[in-house]
């Protein structure tokens, strides 16, 4: 299929025709309008001592090595997005590969560093993960969850079409706590990334007003943060002038409003998640309804508890805002506390190892048990058949099991998502599909 096909199909002929429009008052024929669009979101974000990430096409970046150096020297993170901006769903494993380590050549030429990789269109395959393992990247970006903050009901028939073709054509998953946490496969850590994006937004629901596009991304952050997740907001820099004063909205209410949100760049979420997936719990009973807890961690761990009584006077402990309302922060790594069960999950011994990882990885202390011993835990868990066997049935019991064991009504231990008692995170990144419209049309003889 080629690329015009592809537009129309996936935007609806009215859009794709007013997507060419578009093009002509947002890019020119210089890297002049896109330079100055970067640095409207690059130079917004510095006020708050944070950068963006920006994926872009190889092909676009051999284009234009000077103007993405210079960004990159400032602190902005680069990530590959394909080495032209194919749909990687139309590509085998064997096409998906070679031109992933294309656009990884020209980045390793242009000494441009990478992390990660997001799809053209968030179009990802199973094969797709198995590329970038192999390729040794240490993350993608390409999850989209959908926050339900549009009433569809209210669109008309056409702006409706549009918005449920990009739901559609970016698999759009469910906002759960589960969902907007990173997790790794294998090797490979998938961060989520949310919808609706300022293409959503601004071309196909056709809402330009900076302060209701502002007030929908601050509704969306408030969400995110009530849920103790990540926000990966996704803003094309051909947008950056016309967002800017939406990004502003949103960034202070992050930083004013909600004041506990980690702002970050993708990478810094990557390698957090890489050094908090080496946190472990001991927990160990040292009298009759006493346990003694022992954290190892990083200094930045947030460790959270819930229903316990501390036996040392001086534990240092503060309420901290969650979901349910009930928990403290610790700062001590080891303390001994007085609960009538152990503050950690049991697990029956047909439970199978992938949920131990999942335990593992979500920051919950759990051990193996006998069924005649459940009590003595906060929760036992008997899941011979695992969490699902397809990606749906496993991101809905996964969202379920977080759910329970996050209102769980007792003693229980655990490690927080994010670093320095941060309860949600902030990342604003951006796919630099074209700097000039000679790129954008290039598009057409490029993708296959």
């Amino acid at each position: 299929m080629d690329l015009v096909s592809f537009s129309i199909r996936t935007k609806g002929l009215h859009n794709f025709t007013r997507r060419l429009w578009t093009v002509f008052s947002r890019f020119g024929f210089s890297e002049r309008r896109i330079r100055k669009a970067l640095y409207a979101i690059i130079d917004t974000l510095g006020k708050y001592s944070t950068a963006p990430t920006f994926f872009i096409p190889a092909v676009v970046l051999h284009r234009h090595p000077a103007l993405i150096a210079k960004i990159a020297r400032g602190g902005t993170e680069l990530g590959i997005h394909g080495y032209v901006h194919n749909d990687y769903r139309f590509l085998d494993e064997e096409q998906q590969y070679k031109q992933t380590q294309q656009a990884i050549s020209v980045f390793e030429k242009v000494q441009i560093p990478f992390h990660g990789f997001r799809n053209p269109y968030l179009g990802w395959t199973e094969e797709s993960l198995r590329v970038f393992a192999a390729l040794n990247f240490a993350y993608e970006s390409n999850e989209a969850i959908l926050h339900d903050v549009i009433d569809v009901n209210k669109l008309s028939p056409l702006l409706r079409s549009g918005y449920e073709k990009s739901l559609e054509l970016f698999q759009a998953m469910p906002c759960t706590a589960y969902t907007l946490r990173p997790h790794f496969e294998g090797k490979l850590l998938r961060i989520p990334t949310s919808i609706p994006d300022d293409e959503i937004l601004f071309d196909r629901l056709r809402i330009t007003d900076a302060k209701e596009v502002g007030k929908i991304w601050s509704e969306i952050m408030q969400r995110v943060y009530d849920l103790g997740g990540l926000y990966t907001l996704n803003l094309h820099p051909e947008r950056g002038l016309l967002c800017q004063q939406a990004l502003n909205s949103l960034l202070s209410y992050a930083h004013t409003t909600l004041q506990s949100v980690w702002l970050t760049r993708l990478q810094d979420i990557a390698q957090w998640w890489k050094v908090r997936s080496q946190f472990s719990f001991s927990i160990t009973a040292v009298a009759d309804q006493v346990w003694r807890v022992e954290a190892t961690c990083t200094p930045e761990a947030t460790l959270l508890a819930r229903h316990l009584v501390f036996e040392n006077e001086g534990a240092k402990t503060q309420p901290v805002s969650s979901s349910t309302g009930n928990d403290v922060r610790i700062e001590d790594r080891q303390f001994t506390i007085r609960a009538p069960q152990a503050p950690c999950i049991a697990l029956s011994s047909q439970t199978p190892q992938v949920v131990e990882d999942f335990l593992h990885e979500q920051g919950y202390p759990f051990v193996r048990c006998q069924p005649e011993d459940a009590e003595r835990y906060a929760l036992y868990l008997d899941l011979p058949e695992g969490l699902g066997k397809t990606r749906e049935e496993q991101v809905q019991q996964r969202s379920g099991l977080v759910q329970q064991v996050e209102h769980l009504n007792a003693p229980l231990v655990r490690f927080a998502c994010w670093p320095n008692g941060y309860q949600a995170a902030l990342t604003i990144s951006g796919d630099i599909d074209s700097v000039t419209i000679q790129d954008f049309f290039l598009r057409i003889l490029e993708v296959r």
